[in-house]
């Protein structure tokens, strides 16, 4: 099977001086970050695609070191849903972001639809050039969750279905009929 592991980076610092698109892994989630890592399929991929932002590229260099594989490439398209600020009322404005997805859910904020749309731009030409071989693709959650729904002919993302995504985590799609074959949590 060609397989495109779509994985959500490992967890974050989160640094409240720091806007989030900046945020570096934080030390305490290693030991989640290297059980993901040392999984045995990652070692048959042939390249490892990252978002730029520092928490997806760290998860990317972790797991492409720990197995032997190319330096990681990054994609900016791959970026997560792009938002001004933090929101104290969180995972309510999420909830607004999929349940209206072609309005902002904060002032700010790209809205789902034109994050999935730049996603499934970048995601679209990167298994074209696999020609048959695994790839990796490290990003984040909300764009993997709108992705997920789209290929699975859902018209919106449930926030449950998000909220369970782990950091790290990762899912499985077989690349010649673009469906899920294994889901987020699966591991």
């Amino acid at each position: 099977m060609n397989r495109l592991y779509l994985v959500r980076h490992a967890r974050p610092h989160m640094d409240p001086t720091r806007h989030h698109s900046e945020w570096s892994l934080d030390p305490a989630g290693e030991p989640e970050l290297k059980q993901l890592a040392s999984l045995p399929h990652w070692s048959a991929a042939y390249r490892i695609v990252s978002s730029e932002e520092p928490k997806a590229f760290q998860t990317a260099a972790y797991i492409a070191g720990f197995n032997h594989l190319p330096p990681p490439e990054t994609v900016a398209d791959l970026g997560e849903l792009h938002k001004a600020s933090f929101v104290p009322n969180h995972d309510e404005v999420m909830a607004a972001l999929f349940r209206f997805p072609d309005r902002p859910a904060a002032e700010g904020w790209e809205t789902a639809g034109a994050a999935l749309a730049r996603f499934v731009r970048a995601i679209t030409a990167l298994p074209e050039d696999a020609r048959g071989r695994d790839l990796i693709v490290v990003s984040h959650g909300t764009v993997l969750s709108l992705y997920l729904s789209h290929l699975q002919g859902q018209g919106r993302v449930n926030p449950a279905d998000w909220a369970r995504i782990r950091m790290p985590d990762y899912c499985v799609v077989d690349t010649r009929s673009m469906r899920l074959v294994q889901p987020f949590g699966a591991w």
